[in-house]
C-alpha cells in the first residue's frame, strides 16, 4: 500500500516539520502537497485526490472543520492542533485520528498503523464515521474565531462579539470597539451560534443579546436596538425578524 498525503497547516515551521517525519515512512507515503490555508485546502484536494490529508484545525479563512464540511469527496483525515479542547474525546470514539502539536514520530508512526488498517479493512466505515463526527462537531456553538490583523492571527471569543454584519459581500465581526472581517456567511454563523446569546434580526445583522442596551419602535412596524458597544450602534430589527424580539 502506498498512500499519497497533502499536509495543511498556515504554519510554514509546522508544515516542513511533518514533512520531515513523513520522510522516515517515505516508502510508504509520499507528500504530493501543501496547503497553507482551508481555501487552497479544497482546491488542491478536489485536485489532486490525496488518499490522507494532515489538517490543521486552526487556520485563516476557513478552520479545519469547515474544510471537511465543504469536501466533495473526503479522504482519510487526521486533524492536526495545538489545542487539546477540539472535541478529541469524539475523535478517539471514532476511526478519524488527530495529532496533538508538537507531533512526536512515536504517535505518527500510530496513526499512519492506523491509516493502513483502514484503508484495508474499514473505508466504508471511515465514511460514516467521518460524517458522523461533523454532526456531533456541528451539533456544538462555535466559541471562537479567527481573524487575521495583519500578519496575525488571533481569536476573538464568541462572549466578547456584539454583532455580525453582512456588507459589500463581506461578514464583519464587531467587538465593543473593533471590526473584523471573517470567512463565514450569517448564513452559516445563524446555524452555528448558541442561539439562547444570539440571534438574528435582520437579513444582514445578527446580534449578541447581552449587549442589547434599549428596544424601541420604529418606522413600518420594525424595531431599533441600541447596543452597548463604545459606538452604541443603533441597528434596525426588520418586520420578518420582530417576532424573535419579542420573544426574548
Amino acid at each position: 500500500m502506498h498512500l499519497r498525503a497533502l499536509i495543511i497547516d498556515d504554519e510554514e515551521l509546522a508544515r516542513k516539520r511533518l514533512r520531515k517525519m513523513l520522510q522516515d515512512i517515505k516508502n510508504e507515503l509520499d507528500v504530493i502537497g501543501e496547503a497553507v490555508n482551508g481555501k487552497e485546502a479544497i482546491e488542491k484536494i478536489e485536485a489532486l485526490h490525496p488518499d490522507i490529508i494532515f489538517l490543521d484545525i486552526q487556520m485563516p479563512g476557513y478552520d479545519g472543520f469547515e474544510v471537511v464540511r465543504r469536501l466533495h469527496v473526503k479522504p482519510f483525515i487526521v486533524f492536526v492542533t495545538a489545542y487539546d479542547e477540539y472535541a478529541l474525546k469524539a475523535f478517539e470514539e471514532n476511526t478519524v485520528d488527530y495529532l496533538l502539536k508538537p507531533i512526536e514520530q512515536r504517535r505518527l508512526d500510530k496513526t499512519i498503523e492506523k491509516i493502513r488498517q483502514l484503508f484495508n479493512h474499514q473505508t466504508l466505515k471511515l465514511d460514516e464515521n467521518i460524517e458522523r463526527l461533523l454532526s456531533r462537531l456541528a451539533a456544538a456553538p462555535l466559541k471562537r474565531f479567527q481573524v487575521r490583523v495583519g500578519d496575525r492571527i488571533i481569536l476573538v471569543e464568541a462572549a466578547d462579539v456584539v454583532f455580525f454584519e453582512a456588507k459589500d459581500k463581506y461578514t464583519f465581526l464587531h467587538t465593543t470597539d473593533q471590526k473584523y472581517i471573517i470567512d463565514l456567511t450569517l448564513s452559516e454563523l445563524e446555524s452555528r451560534l448558541d442561539a439562547t446569546e444570539f440571534v438574528r434580526i435582520h437579513r444582514s445583522t445578527i446580534i449578541h443579546l447581552k449587549f442589547i442596551l434599549e428596544l424601541v419602535k420604529w418606522f413600518g412596524g420594525k424595531y431599533k436596538v441600541r447596543l452597548n458597544d463604545k459606538n452604541k450602534s443603533e441597528l434596525i430589527v426588520s418586520r420578518g425578524y420582530v417576532d424573535r424580539i419579542h420573544r426574548l
